[in-house]
């Protein structure tokens, strides 16, 4: 079972857009913010994935795809680069965790 971290404060729900779900309610205002990337380390896949995903949806078929290109993955978070990662599952599960550890979700 994977732990998920969800932060309410002030009538404020902060957490990561896997972990939230506000299916079913009406919402008065919603804000979606990154505080970080996940992206290909290979220059030219890196292009091809900004481009991609400059002109599509995250919900997209097509943004999807991204997700799962056999490729080397790193983390970039306020300009700071982590990894290189072999497996974008592990990418992200780091950058979780430092997000966390930064104390990001509390703010």
């Amino acid at each position: 079972m994977t732990k998920k971290r969800i932060v309410i404060k002030q009538g404020e729900v902060i957490g990561f857009a896997d972990e939230v779900s506000f299916e079913g309610l009406t919402l008065e205002s919603y804000d979606k913010k990154r505080v970080s990337k996940i992206v290909p380390t290979n220059f030219f896949l890196m292009l091809a994935f900004y481009a991609l995903r400059l002109v599509c949806s995250d919900n997209s078929k097509l943004a999807g795809w991204t997700r799962v290109w056999r490729c080397s993955w790193k983390v970039v978070i306020d300009g700071e680069e982590f990894g290189p990662f072999q497996k974008r599952i592990d990418a992200i599960n780091f950058e979780k965790d430092k997000i966390y550890e930064q104390g990001k979700l509390m703010r």
